[in-house]
């Protein structure tokens, strides 16, 4: 019986097909299909020009979706590496802003109470209200700063430790300028007491610079950690 001939299938020199492009899903296939596009451009560099604006169109959307999904990648590396920190960080902040408001409460209904006293927890309140927003609101998609470091730059000896201790706190510090400023110009969808009341709030911060290696996370835990149930705010 005579053998079948085998049929060799060549692969197309032309042009790739752009719609196949679109939403690839992982980073490795849209890294591919753009490495295809970009050759595709070079290769075929006498293209119509319809179609050299549908390859190009194709390759900035390409760049966008890969740019979405490692940053989706980032902030879900980020939220399992540092949940327990953040929720940690979110339990001290939140109790002592309720002591905070406590202490202001009970002050303002004193029979005589202090101008100065006053003023002076009204400011404390709010610095209250920015560390709880600052746990709540810094990107996912970046190293967390720790609110509430374990150590500050004053204790250690060594120049370059110090050296980034006080970087990092300078970074800490801005994140805090910045989420005040949100909150005095009311640019937020939420308020302190929505968080308090445990509602899930988001609020896209634009990218920042604070890539910097973390070396203040805080290595002592909080108490009630034992037994206490998970928090799903950070996820």
């Amino acid at each position: 019986m005579p053998k079948t001939a085998k049929k060799h299938h060549r692969k197309s020199n032309g042009p790739i097909e752009v719609s196949s492009a679109i939403h690839t899903g992982s980073s490795a296939k849209l890294k591919k299909k753009i490495r295809d596009i970009e050759r595709a451009l070079k290769k075929h560099e006498k293209l119509p020009a319809d179609k050299k604006i549908e390859y190009e169109r194709a390759l900035k959307g390409l760049q966008v979706e890969l740019q979405n999904s490692q940053k989706n990648l980032k902030e879900k590396e980020n939220a399992s590496k540092y949940h327990m920190v953040r929720f940690f960080e979110r339990k001290k902040a939140t109790r002592k802003l309720k002591q905070l408001r406590k202490q202001f409460d009970e002050m303002q209904n004193t029979a005589e109470p202090s101008k100065k006293e006053l003023k002076k927890l009204r400011k404390q309140v709010k610095h209250g209200e920015i560390d709880l927003l600052y746990v709540c609101l810094f990107p996912k998609a970046e190293k967390y700063i720790s609110l509430y470091p374990s150590q500050s730059a004053e204790d250690i000896n060594d120049p370059n430790v110090k050296a980034g201790l006080r970087k990092t706190e300078a970074k800490r510090l801005q994140f805090r300028k910045e989420v005040e400023k949100l909150m005095d110009e009311g640019k937020l969808s939420f308020t302190v007491d929505d968080i308090l009341a445990g509602k899930k709030v988001y609020h896209e911060f634009y990218k920042s610079s604070t890539t910097e290696k973390e070396i203040d996370a805080p290595a002592a835990k909080e108490e009630g950690e034992n037994g206490e149930e998970q928090d799903d705010f950070f996820e």
